[in-house]
């Protein structure tokens, strides 16, 4: 180990986490969920030059920024995600899906969350090779995968951090990190309804 490696956090740098931190952030959260983020998954990816090559692949390093490389998805007749790589996508949309920064907790309904397009053309396609059917079925198996990751979310920080016996001015300045106390106050605005 290098010098850089046994040094402590500087208390100069920014607050703002790298890629590699908040990747690490959203598996602790899998890992409290009980989610297997560490097990590699033997995948064919496709490098930008169009070279495909058998690896084992983390969902962490398949979080990574790819740089060109993606991920070949399998699909059986019903379009769905089979082998490996079905394991490795599911991990990866749960993180994804779990991601409060790409997808607004405050939203009543997942169906409604305005970045979805945006986050499966930008991240999802960005990451994993495959065609897409004319009917749409495999990108509405990935939104799936994503709305049950970002409604499981939900739940499990309204019940970590809301707190029955404070006021909902104390709860709203208990918000969790990353999440702005507007959000949060509508979400919990949302959640203690009586509609809900």
């Amino acid at each position: 180990m290098n010098d850089v490696e046994n040094s402590g956090p500087d208390a100069e740098a920014d607050e703002v986490d790298s890629f590699d931190q908040h990747v690490d952030n959203l598996l602790a959260a899998q890992d409290a969920q009980k989610r297997k983020t560490t097990e590699f998954w033997d995948v064919k990816t496709i490098e930008s030059d169009g070279t495909i090559k058998q690896v084992k692949l983390s969902v962490k390093e398949a979080m990574k920024p790819p740089n060109g490389r993606k991920v070949v998805l399998r699909f059986n007749s019903a379009l769905q995600p089979v082998r490996d790589e079905a394991g490795l996508l599911s991990g990866v949309m749960g993180l994804l899906g779990s991601d409060y920064t790409k997808f607004p907790i405050c939203e009543r309904d997942w169906r409604k969350v305005r970045t979805r397009d945006k986050v499966y053309n930008e991240i999802v396609k960005e990451m994993f090779h495959f065609e897409e059917d004319s009917r749409g079925i495999i990108k509405s198996v990935i939104f799936k995968m994503l709305g049950r990751a970002w409604k499981e979310t939900r739940s499990r920080l309204y019940h970590r951090y809301y707190d029955t016996e404070l006021s909902l001015a104390a709860n709203i300045e208990n918000c969790p990190d990353g999440i702005t106390a507007e959000h949060w106050r509508k979400f919990l605005d949302y959640r203690n309804s009586e509609e809900t």
